[in-house]
């Protein structure tokens, strides 16, 4: 992941504009317990993180023949940078 962070550094640089990053998770779960549980998980994020303005959405979707839970999470990521408009 931090490798990824410092990609987006490196596109971003010199550039006047927020961004909107999107990350996508695919969770290959070996039950239906852990797909509950990533549900779970996901709620007290977000009502442990509700004043986090940065955060935009996350979604869930669980494709119960494969097993495979798909987080996908938007934040709006502004920097002292971005802010100069």
């Amino acid at each position: 992941m931090n490798r990824t962070f410092h990609i987006v550094d490196e596109v971003s640089k010199n550039v006047n504009a927020y961004k909107v990053m999107t990350t996508k998770i695919e969770y290959h779960c070996d039950s239906e317990k852990d797909a509950k549980q990533i549900q779970k998980n996901i709620t007290k994020v977000m009502t442990k993180n509700l004043d986090d303005v940065a955060l935009a959405k996350i979604t869930y979707d669980y494709h119960a023949a494969d097993r495979i839970v798909e987080v996908v999470i938007d934040e709006h990521v502004k920097t002292s940078e971005d802010l100069k408009f």
